[in-house]
């Protein structure tokens, strides 16, 4: 967890001017909620958002409106090394206590670190929600919500 904290700390600035380059952007009027995803393993991960009509549809791209933006590229949470037994032993224990929820927990949290940081004044709700997870982080509250009983 030491090590993912590191490399998260290492992209901290990076994260946050991204939100701050949020202040700029245009989203078309269409545009009802901002959704923040990411695909996950401790390898890759990265920070894309989507202008959405709701919680699952993004808005349709308009000339001179933000439809879409990477706001963080992809970069290594957590970069095993050693031979191959080391691996085993390491995907092992990752497995049987659970690390990856742990791990998406402090990941999600350091996502609404960064963005409270940035000082952001949305006119529209903002979400963080991990790829074939069951919940999204509520960037405001810091709630935990499911997508499917979010209404605008």
């Amino acid at each position: 967890m030491n090590t993912i904290k590191l490399n998260l700390d290492r992209k901290t600035n990076e994260l946050v001017k991204g939100f701050e380059n949020l202040k700029k952007a245009s989203f078309s009027e269409d545009t009802v909620v901002l959704v923040l995803s990411t695909s996950f393993s401790l390898e890759s991960v990265n920070v894309f958002l989507s202008a959405n009509e709701d919680m699952f549809n993004p808005v349709d791209l308009t000339d001179g409106y933000v439809d879409s933006i990477e706001l963080l590229g992809d970069f290594t949470l957590y970069k095993k090394t050693g031979n191959l037994k080391e691996h085993d032993k390491f995907s092992d224990f990752y497995e049987n206590n659970d690390l990856e929820k742990i791990t998406i927990n402090k990941y999600s949290m350091w996502i609404k670190e960064c963005f409270d940081s940035a000082n952001l004044d949305l006119s529209m709700p903002i979400y963080f929600g991990v790829l074939d997870e069951e919940y999204v982080l509520n960037l405001v509250t810091g709630e935990w919500e499911d997508p499917i009983e979010i209404e605008f």
